[in-house]
């Protein structure tokens, strides 16, 4: 894939995610039916966490974009297996609320820390590709 293909779905991917939370949270849920409203909730909540990729995604293609083509395929060959391989792991986990301290659901927990593994390691990927090149 090239340059440009990436930046334009994770673009695309940004704005869908920025379109579920303003729609997708208003409004849906009547006080009436509190089950319905529950399941609308685990939806939105996995949509959000799955499409919360799409924000570093789309920084990073935007930085490599500007950068050379190497650091470019480097960064894009962790992508291409990280994200699919967190995006199992949140779908496979629980989505009910575990007895952490934290309170949260094991989606929202792998999620985060899929996410924030994801943008440390893709920072040090793009910086040591960067050094790299600039020694040569």
């Amino acid at each position: 894939m090239s340059k440009k293909v990436i930046f334009i779905i994770s673009g695309i991917g940004l704005v869908l995610f920025v379109l579920s939370i303003l729609f997708l949270t208003n409004n849906m849920c009547s006080t009436d039916v509190w089950i319905q409203c529950e399941s609308i909730d685990e939806s939105i909540d996995l949509i959000s966490t799955l499409l919360l990729f799409t924000i570093p995604m789309f920084l990073f293609s935007l930085v490599t974009y500007l950068l050379r083509e190497e650091i470019f395929r480097t960064w894009i060959r962790f992508t291409l297996w990280w994200v699919p391989l967190s995006f199992v792991i949140i779908l496979f986990s629980s989505s009910r609320q575990s007895a952490n301290i934290v309170g949260l659901s094991d989606q929202a927990i792998f999620g985060t820390l899929a996410l924030g593994l994801y943008v440390l390691i893709s920072l040090i990927i793009v910086v040591w590709k960067y050094i790299a090149m600039r020694r040569k």
